[in-house]
């Protein structure tokens, strides 16, 4: 179901055309690829959640075809069609956040990822709320984005006791 998320994710990235504005979005998708590889790195002994292995694919294998080619997908489509109104945008922010908790539900119900150490659905939630949130402002505002990364990082590492320095 991974694969296939990020297949889907790709056709539509092709369909819409949105892969012609992937320089004006290079930032931002190497930013957002990025976290998510550093994330694999502070929480490599206690990942908070992890994709489970199935017949194609383990954590890693799933969640390095995220970072090429889901989250990169995500970034384009995202910022291609982010609309102009404060209420377009509301709609759309909580059209994404809808979206992508929809697909992890479904890929928990299917047994293709797993919680620990106190992360669950909820958590998830929260944080598509800050990543759509951060995508946009890395786009247009990247020192604030960076900033605000950096103290959200710091938390959830304090929040759910990672070990990142051993």
């Amino acid at each position: 179901m991974i694969l296939a998320s990020n297949l889907i994710l790709l056709i539509a990235t092709v369909w819409t055309r949105s892969y012609r504005s992937w320089r004006q979005f290079y930032a931002t998708i190497l930013f957002v690829s990025g976290v998510n590889l550093l994330y694999n790195f502070l929480c490599l002994k206690k990942l908070p959640w992890a994709f489970k292995p199935d017949i194609l694919l383990t954590h890693r294998g799933g969640d390095l075809a995220n970072t090429l080619l889901l989250l990169p997908c995500t970034v384009l489509l995202y910022l291609q069609y982010y609309p102009s109104g404060k209420k377009n945008q509301a709609i759309y922010y909580l059209a994404w956040i809808a979206f992508f908790t929809a697909l992890e539900t479904v890929w928990y119900g299917i047994g293709n990822i797993q919680y620990d150490h106190g992360w669950n659905l909820l958590w998830s939630v929260t944080f598509y709320f800050l990543m759509f949130f951060v995508i946009r402002i890395h786009h247009t505002h990247t020192g604030k984005a960076l900033l605000f990364s950096l103290a959200t990082v710091i938390a959830l590492l304090a929040l759910f006791r990672i070990p990142f320095w051993q």
